[in-house]
């Protein structure tokens, strides 16, 4: 076998590869949507804002003042509630440092109560974008001020190999990130307004 016939092997086995990982992803990207969408109508929630990724989906009801974050794990929908009220904190992450973050202050309730839960003050420090030239990883986390004090990690964009920063496709994670913070500021004002 000559070197060009095994070059060509080898190229044709990793498109192989690719193609059956990108139509797995896809499937599991449809069945996900297509449970979420079944929920948006038996529950009549009102979709103001939609983002349908291929690790989560979100959706900003601002009827009802509520973010509802969806993954599907195993085959089965799972689902969070978020109301605006308990947005807690918001960080834009590359690789799991945080670059900007919107937080609320004070203590959330659970440590008020006497109880363990996430301390913003323990959070990783900023990092600048500037300092940050590859990344794989794309996402926010929230803190939700409810009896958990949930954590959750929203992934918006994961790359198997380092990228250049300027090249990756954040628009989404950018937009939610503005949501987040915007709805927290608000409830800030009004914390501090006394409504």
């Amino acid at each position: 076998m000559d070197i060009f016939t095994t070059f060509l092997l080898i190229a044709v086995f990793c498109f192989t590869v690719v193609f059956w990982l990108k139509r797995g992803e896809n499937k599991h990207r449809y069945q996900k949507t297509k449970m979420v969408d079944r929920f948006i109508k038996k529950n009549h929630i009102h979709v103001s804002k939609l983002y349908s990724g291929m690790y989560c989906d979100i959706i900003n009801d601002t009827r009802n003042q509520s973010i509802w974050f969806f993954v599907l794990e195993q085959r089965t929908l799972k689902y969070k509630q978020i109301p605006y009220d308990d947005l807690f904190y918001v960080a834009y992450k590359l690789d799991g440092k945080p670059v900007e973050v919107a937080s609320r202050d004070g203590q959330i309730k659970r440590q008020m109560l006497g109880g363990d839960g996430p301390n913003v003050a323990d959070m990783p420090p900023l990092v600048r974008r500037e300092d940050i030239k590859v990344v794989k990883e794309i996402s926010l986390t929230i803190i939700v001020d409810d009896r958990h004090a949930s954590v959750i990690d929203l992934l918006f964009v994961m790359h198997p190999f380092f990228a250049d920063v300027n090249h990756v496709k954040d628009v989404d994670a950018k937009i939610w990130f503005n949501i987040f913070s915007e709805i927290i500021e608000h409830n800030e004002k009004k914390l501090l307004q006394g409504e």
